[in-house]
């Protein structure tokens, strides 16, 4: 009974395996990303190949709908010490490493590698797509390869270089080639044969330097006349150098060349060559990563040839004395020292504008400044004429003053006159009536010096001028002020007093300090006939001089009606008067 209830459940379980759907081993994975392979017939470090790479990624990040899983392999026959005729010995070890591995598009670096690629079809991914880096002058490949190979290349370097330099030194006579043929026969053999033929049409005499010894080659270098142009094409070692990298070559042959030195490969650029018309490597890496992308898409494009791009060295220019008028307009022009404007023109731009916001500054200051002086002229224009006039003024107050000031010395004079003609009419006088005479010369004398006085005070103060320091007697001041201003006074039953204590000299205009206390002193004297006390009292000013340790103080008071109240405020503002 146990045995058969084991038994039932053995097929009940096995039923139910079989009635329940299966998943697929391979359900949820990804399909694989396509494969690339890149063979190269030198060194991964070699610099014309790294601008390559750099490139091609970013022409396949930018064409291709996902990641690439891209492999890479140098043959290094130069490193090797192998040429191109031993192809098979040195990549022999790649059909053992890739000889069960399938590929999308494989991308051959050169004609070798290619012939390599297309010969090894069986080993290497049979159905791939096959897009090449063709170089100029090389034999396309057989009818049995061109359904699934394509190719990116680049025009003629040599003839273009060629040409260049002889624009850029006219003067030459001669081209010296540098080359070696045995790493790429079929590109060297052209390049040859196009190195001649630019020669010729331009006259100039050719001189091969291809495939010498390396030693043999500096020499040859350092004996070119300097109506030379070299043109390098690649140097990839010999027996005695070993492995070279043509770009670390050039520069030994830069060094030892008389003659202007050009390349053809951009990597070339900056090694000590003026520079040439040149693989854009940029380019032709990008074009050849979308190229990839579209063939592991089984849309195989058409080959694509990559424009040259003229570009020099501005270093080496300056050195062989090349105008950069001379540079072709459209060329790229490398290592260009920047002027001081190209470097510093944000900072020279805001130095300028803050000398120009200083200048605006210092301009509107000095304008306001002279404005301001002009202003301040105007009114100590206007002030001078205010106070000619206010002299003017008191002097018209003062007129019966003056006149009455100049008729008793003038009426002295003319008593003075009649008495000596009355003694002179009894000549010969006596002894007393001579001293009589002296005495009434005596006094014509002083009442003319009075009278002078009088027209000199006048003057004085009817004259503009500006005001001046002067030392100035406090006593000659006070006793000048109370000669013009006591006859006024006596006119209108005033009492003047002038109180003349011992004061010192002072520093100021005599001229304006009379005026100020003549203004007192009028103001004072219309005060006390407006507010004269009742009961007939004398009106009184007096007039006097204080000193201290270091000025003087003059006082003109009255016994008129005094201050009203909010006077005092302003009293002391500019033209402000109440009478």
């Amino acid at each position: 009974m146990r045995s058969g209830w084991t038994l039932g459940l053995i097929l009940l379980v096995a039923w139910l395996g079989e009635a329940m759907p299966q998943e697929p081993a391979e359900a949820g994975l990804e399909p694989a990303s396509p494969r690339v392979l890149v063979v190269d017939q030198e060194g991964a470090t070699r610099p014309a190949f790294v601008l390559f790479m750099e490139a091609f990624r970013r022409g396949l990040a930018d064409a291709g709908d996902g990641p690439f899983d891209v492999f890479v392999e140098n043959l290094d026959l130069a490193r090797l010490g192998r040429d191109s005729s031993d192809i098979q010995r040195a990549a022999g070890w790649l059909q053992a490493k890739y000889g069960d591995a399938s590929f999308d598009v494989i991308v051959p670096t050169s004609r070798v590698c290619r012939d390599f690629v297309l010969a090894s079809g069986a080993a290497f991914s049979p159905g791939a797509n096959i897009v090449g880096v063709d170089r100029p002058g090389e034999p396309p490949v057989s009818e049995a390869f061109q359904s699934r190979y394509t190719s990116v290349s680049s025009e003629s370097q040599v003839a273009a270089t060629i040409s260049l330099a002889a624009e850029l030194f006219p003067r030459a006579a001669r081209v010296a080639l540098i080359g070696q043929s045995t790493r790429h026969p079929g590109y060297a053999a052209y390049v040859e044969e196009n190195a001649r033929a630019s020669t010729e049409r331009l006259r100039l005499d050719y001189v091969s330097l291809a495939d010498l010894p390396f030693s043999e080659l500096l020499a040859a270098v350092r004996d070119l006349p300097r109506d030379s142009l070299v043109i390098y094409v690649g140097y990839w070692g010999d027996s005695t150098t070993g492995a070279a990298v043509p770009a670390e070559v050039l520069e030994d042959i830069c060094r030892e060349s008389r003659a202007p030195v050009f390349g053809v490969a951009e990597s070339y650029v900056g090694r000590g060559i003026v520079g040439g018309a040149v693989t854009d490597l940029a380019t032709m890496g990008e074009q050849a990563g979308r190229m990839v992308a579209a063939a592991s898409r089984g849309m195989l494009p058409k080959p694509v040839q990559v424009p040259l791009v003229a570009m020099f060295d501005a270093r080496v220019l300056s050195r062989f004395g090349v105008a950069r008028s001379r540079v072709p307009p459209d060329a790229s022009v490398l290592f260009e020292t920047k002027g001081f404007w190209e470097r510093y023109w944000l900072q020279t731009l805001l130095a300028g504008l803050v000398v120009v916001v200083q200048a605006s500054l210092i301009t509107a200051l000095v304008v306001n400044q002279r404005r301001r002086v002009a202003a301040e002229r105007l009114v100590s224009t206007q002030r001078e004429l205010m106070l000619h006039a206010s002299r003017l003024t008191t002097l018209g107050e003062f007129a019966a003053t003056l006149a009455h000031e100049l008729s008793q010395p003038l009426g002295a004079i003319l008593n003075n006159v009649e008495a000596a003609e009355m003694l002179l009419r009894h000549s010969p006088l006596e002894a007393g009536e001579v001293a009589e005479l002296r005495e009434i010369i005596a006094d014509i004398a002083s009442d003319e010096y009075r009278a002078g006085a009088v027209l000199d005070r006048i003057r004085a103060m009817v004259r503009r001028q500006r005001f001046s320091i002067t030392r100035v007697a406090s006593v000659d001041l006070l006793r000048d002020v109370h000669r013009i201003a006591e006859s006024r006074c006596r006119s209108k039953g005033i009492q003047f007093v002038a109180v003349d204590n011992e004061l010192p000299d002072i520093a100021g205009d005599k001229i304006l300090l009379e005026q100020a206390l003549l203004n007192l002193v009028g103001n004072a004297i219309e005060a006390i006939c407006e507010h004269r006390p009742n009961g007939g009292e004398e009106g009184e000013i007096t007039l006097s001089g204080y000193a201290s340790d270091d000025w003087v103080e003059f006082s003109v008071a009255d016994n008129g009606g005094g201050f009203q109240e909010g006077i005092l405020e302003g009293s002391l503002q500019a033209f402000h008067t109440t009478k």
